[in-house]
């Protein structure tokens, strides 16, 4: 490559950076500034993908019904999507509270039978010293997170949008300093 075109690249490269970094501060101010919305417009796009996908495995079914054995299973899998769909796309804030509460839930008790399964399994293996304590501790944590999420599931998922949002805004500013530093390096090359 030529001083030109490497030069060119540089000044590519540095600027799509930026843009990337400028993209992650405004997601991350999104998501901190509207966590409700962010989980209404999140579910409200899931809505429409359960919609198409419902239509979709309801008439794949329909012209298959000759041919699969088992043909019912995709009326009744296409019939729950058009059902969610229709549900979450004409009532976007009840199901993103009913449907983020319920998926929190969830994760809760699998947090919680996660955290107890460690647990367990840390005391069964201490009397092999090998990280006992990590497994324990890890359990532990575990067994509050499931206790956290299962008695405020709705708060906890707006808690992780949050966090989510935080993660970006840092992610953004790094991303910048990282242009900013490809942005002097290119100047650095047309001065040499």
């Amino acid at each position: 490559m030529t001083n030109d075109t490497n030069k060119k690249v540089a000044e590519s490269l540095w600027k799509l950076i930026i843009v990337r970094g400028i993209i992650l501060l405004v997601i991350g101010l999104i998501l901190l500034l509207f966590p409700q919305a962010t989980l209404t417009t999140l579910l409200f796009i899931l809505g429409i993908y359960w919609l198409i996908d419902g239509f979709v495995t309801l008439y794949n079914t329909y012209k298959q019904r000759n041919i699969r054995k088992n043909w019912w299973w995709g009326l009744i899998t296409g019939g729950l999507g058009v059902i969610a769909g229709i549900i979450v796309v004409a009532k976007p804030f009840s199901s993103s509270v009913l449907t983020t509460s319920f998926l929190m839930w969830f994760l809760g008790v699998v947090a919680l039978i996660n955290g107890i399964s460690n647990v367990i399994t840390g005391i069964r293996i201490k009397k092999y010293q090998t990280g006992e304590r990590s497994m324990i501790w890890g359990g532990i944590f575990s067994i509050v997170l499931g206790i956290i999420l299962i008695s405020s599931p709705y708060t906890s998922a707006l808690v992780i949008v949050k966090v989510m949002g935080s993660f970006a805004i840092f992610a953004g500013i790094i991303t910048l300093l990282l242009g900013n530093r490809v942005k002097k390096k290119t100047q650095e090359i047309d001065e040499n």
